[in-house]
């Protein structure tokens, strides 16, 4: 299954690639077709801890996926959570609405963004409101 969509013969991967590559593993593996020499070599790619993590809670966000369908025939779990979410990874659809469910690839694309600081910047100086006498 895997190597039938994805090009195994590739010299480096994007963090977005390996991740879509890494989910797509993991539903290759719960449908009874793992490839661990392929599931390494995309992991191997993580030039840190924090990428290797997300490489790997996305193989495993492909295997529960995959078991989410028993007694389904495995090409069609295959196109419903892999082949489907390949034209946009971002999640995005034509509308240039965000995907809201929760098949394919896990949304761990970016980074969280900081919290919001009012423009005085002296939040961080006062007390919470809970904590100020009244």
């Amino acid at each position: 299954m895997y190597d039938s969509e994805f090009d195994t013969e590739w010299a480096d991967l994007s963090k977005n690639e390996a991740l879509e590559r890494a989910f797509a593993l993991g539903v290759a593996r719960g449908l009874g077709t793992p490839d661990r020499e392929a599931y390494e070599r995309v992991r191997d790619t993580a030039e840190t801890t924090y990428e290797r993590s997300l490489i790997e809670l996305a193989y495993e966000e492909g295997r529960t996926k995959s078991a989410e369908h028993p007694g389904t025939e495995s090409a069609v779990v295959w196109e419903e959570l892999v082949i489907d979410t390949d034209a946009d990874p971002s999640g995005a659809d034509s509308s240039g609405s965000s995907r809201h469910d929760d098949d394919g690839p896990p949304e761990m694309f970016s980074r969280a963004k900081p919290t919001a600081v009012p423009d005085d910047g002296l939040d961080r100086m006062r007390l919470p409101a809970f904590l100020r006498r009244r």
